[in-house]
């Protein structure tokens, strides 16, 4: 007999746990140790990418592996199909497992070609869910009120919603919510996307369709925020507990939502190139910083951030969008008139991706050395390109450091 096999049962269905619901079935065929072990494992994922997959068999395979689970409580149920089929009716095997305490639950269908699917009403006013990920459902039919007393992650992604209400209504049924992932389908329904939620600690919201409407957000509990928005405006509140953000929209104020950030310690910046610094706001806790340098860059606002950030160390420059525009015009760097104080005293480390070695970047270069007395390291990692290209970069930024103390690296 194998070692494994020696194993206590708990030992080896937290080994199943793991493992796909098809290949879990296989292991009955073992030995007599693994025949009925199956039956007890507490998670059950039926993963598939073959999108000629039997339909009848596979209806059989899931009830089956599910009616004949013993396991005291069925934790997590997953369904993900890669395939171009949307027809397999789960009703029955959700309401199952809601049954059983289902803290757990999964369902990611085919994105494309296939209308949103509406699950059971029971799934919504689940008592023992802790997680819930949804994929391409539609919740028009959903009944309210829906209860999720003890949910503290939510992933919303290309979900279809009856109207704007309906995601506030959902979203407050979520008392202790930590974890919010919301990536917006471009015919969800909703013009203004209201997010309410006391407890939440870490947000990542994703709309890159939807360009006519608001966006906003009341969450004192964040301490992480990742938004990536083509919305026209924001209405946020402070954070007075965010540590990371990162963060990509357009809004037209974007002054709101830097506003609101003067609390952390980490910020990746991309912003519209009219962006204004939030009027009398210091970010006292700043130490780095990740500037986009490819959206017509304002470097005032750049300047800004220096002059309101007295603990900024640590410079990142990145090309987050691709620039097919070759002209240097679009990297226009205009010095200005007087010099941060932070710049000069508190830069350390200065990191360049996706380096074009322009000369309005060399002339940013130029001015950043002259005025950061405090540099210790800076490297710079060059766009894809010849290696004759590469080696006249090199040589133009070594010419650039040829009397700085500080540590230089390219490539």
């Amino acid at each position: 007999m194998d070692r494994i096999s020696l194993l206590p049962d708990e030992c080896l269905l937290q080994i199943l746990s793991s493992l796909t619901t098809k290949n879990v079935l296989q292991t009955s065929l073992l030995s007599k140790r693994w025949r009925n072990l199956w039956k007890f494992v507490h998670k059950l994922e039926y993963i598939y990418c073959d999108e000629n997959v039997d339909h009848g068999r596979f209806m059989r395979f899931v009830d089956r592996s599910l009616l004949v689970n013993k396991a005291p409580v069925l934790e997590r149920l997953c369904f993900m199909f890669f395939g171009h089929r949307n027809d397999f009716d789960i009703g029955f095997w959700v309401r199952t497992a809601v049954e059983r305490g289902l803290s757990d639950f999964e369902y990611f269908p085919p994105l494309f070609n296939n209308e949103a699917k509406s699950l059971p009403q029971s799934l919504f006013t689940c008592g023992t869910l802790v997680v819930l990920k949804l994929t391409n459902v539609s919740l028009k039919d959903v009944k309210f009120p829906v209860s999720f007393p003890v949910l503290k992650t939510l992933h919303l992604c290309w979900v279809i919603y009856l109207d704007n209400e309906s995601t506030k209504k959902f979203l407050s049924s979520c008392q202790i919510l930590e974890v919010l992932v919301v990536e917006r389908h471009y015919k969800d329904n909703v013009e203004n996307f209201s997010i309410t939620v006391p407890s939440l600690q870490k947000l990542v919201y994703s709309n890159r369709a939807s360009s006519k409407g608001l966006f906003a957000l009341n969450a004192p509990s964040l301490k992480t925020l990742e938004i990536f928005d083509v919305d026209y405006e924001c209405i946020i509140e402070k954070f007075p507990e965010i540590v990371v953000a990162n963060v990509e929209v357009i809004y037209w104020n974007t002054d709101n939502i830097l506003g609101s950030l003067t609390s952390l310690k980490h910020l990746s910046l991309c912003l519209p190139s009219k962006s204004r610094f939030p009027t009398g706001k210091i970010f006292h806790q700043l130490v780095s910083l990740e500037f986009c340098c490819t959206c017509d860059t304002t470097w005032a606002l750049l300047m800004s951030l220096f002059k309101h950030s007295p603990k900024l160390r640590a410079l990142k420059l990145n090309e987050r969008h691709c620039c097919k525009d070759t002209k240097e015009a679009k990297y226009y760097w205009d010095e200005p008139i007087s010099v941060p104080e932070n710049l000069m005293l508190g830069l350390e480390t200065l990191e360049w991706r996706n380096y074009r070695g322009w000369y309005s970047e060399r002339k940013l270069v130029t001015f950043l050395l002259e005025h950061s007395r405090g540099l210790k390291r800076a490297s710079f990692t060059p766009v894809a390109t010849t290696l004759k290209k590469k080696s006249r970069m090199l040589k133009q930024s070594g010419v650039l450091f040829r009397d700085s103390t500080c540590q230089f690296f390219f490539g």
